[in-house]
């Protein structure tokens, strides 16, 4: 899908703005605190229900308002019109409208308008903690596989009561029901989320050798718990442990995706610029397996285009994407960032105070 058309309502600083888009790339030019990385926000919000810098509705939604309200008109690769409605209150309750019809989840907004994000604080996939190396894999396990979110969920659950009645029962044998219902659907989970890895890996390392070809990548998928061995078994071994800490300490909620140069962990050895270029190679490489599955394009959200890339790596990047032939967002501070990339079917906003020319 791209994105043909939106409209902006007291989203952040952005009182109002309705813009025309390009299929292909859109430039989005403005000082810091302009509104440019808002803009992004708004498109990432209606593939996702939430902005990406703050959960919070208070938080994003513009002073003494009510609520946001963003619109878009989407095309399909065969042409076909899409329109999707997003509202969302101080409450933070959604109101998700498709085609002009009520009754929508936030998964409905994901499948129909998948987006990768690239930002100068989405070094966390490559420095943080696990969830968002999770986070990452989820990403394509929801998009290819439609039996997961169901299966998600039910673990979600079920991994609650567990933790719940971890702090209450007295021997192993109470958290029976719970474990023979949570073991094959932890087992279905890290089973699809491992041959997601298995052929997002080699896309991945395809990507390194032209962003990093100084360095060989290796990519190793962490289950949350010890390979080779049933999740069943592990709960019963891992009971007294669990419950002294009254919580489930292994499992899909553990799983990890590890990310090494010469068995060394890529955060200990490689430049913020070398690591922006991983990330970016991660974003593309998950972007374009999508696309070749499904045929149709991701939408890339990338702020701050130049920080951290000098002049080579800026085209090296600006060349990827544009084989992607998928519709990207940019910002940048100066025009002179970016003049490089321009193409004639591109677009430049120019954007001060949250006003968008």
């Amino acid at each position: 899908m791209t994105i043909s058309q939106i409209k902006i309502h007291h989203f952040r600083n952005i009182d109002y703005a309705e813009l025309s888009l390009s299929h292909h790339f859109n430039y989005i030019i403005g000082d810091n605190g302009s509104g440019k990385t808002s803009l992004l926000e708004a498109i990432y919000m209606l593939g996702h229900g939430r902005a990406f810098r703050h959960i919070q509705s208070n938080r994003i939604i513009q002073h003494e308002q009510p609520e946001l309200v963003l619109f878009s008109r989407i095309k399909s690769i065969n042409q076909q019109i899409r329109t999707i409605g997003l509202a969302k209150n101080r409450n933070n309750d959604n109101k998700i409208k498709i085609d002009g019809d009520d009754g929508f989840r936030l998964t409905d907004l994901a499948k129909l308008l998948p987006i990768q994000l690239i930002t100068p604080e989405g070094f966390d996939l490559l420095t943080g903690g696990p969830k968002y190396r999770r986070s990452f894999i989820d990403w394509g396990c929801f998009h290819h596989y439609p039996e997961f979110v169901h299966l998600w969920n039910n673990l979600k659950r079920l991994l609650k009561q567990r933790n719940a009645l971890l702090k209450q029962c007295d021997n192993y044998n109470k958290l029976l029901p719970w474990d023979k219902e949570l073991s094959p659907i932890a087992e279905k989970i890290s089973q699809i989320r491992a041959d997601y890895s298995q052929n997002i890996f080699p896309e991945i390392i395809h990507t390194c050798q032209d962003f990093l070809p100084e360095y060989q990548i290796n990519c190793q998928y962490y289950q949350g718990w010890e390979h080779g061995i049933e999740y069943s078994e592990i709960l019963r071994k891992q009971y007294e442990r669990d419950k002294f800490i009254n919580y489930t300490s292994v499992g899909p909620h553990k799983a990890d995706i590890r990310l090494r140069v010469d068995n060394i962990p890529v955060e200990d050895l490689l430049s913020r610029g070398q690591l922006k270029l991983l990330m970016c190679a991660l974003r593309l490489s998950q972007g374009e397996y999508y696309s070749k599955q499904n045929s149709q394009p991701c939408v890339y959200l990338i702020d701050d285009f130049a920080s951290e890339l000098d002049n080579t790596k800026r085209e090296l990047l600006a060349k990827r994407l544009k084989l992607a032939n998928s519709q990207v967002f940019i910002t940048a501070v100066s025009q002179d960032q970016i003049t490089h990339m321009i193409n004639e079917n591109d677009k430049i906003f120019h954007i001060k105070s949250g006003i968008i020319s």
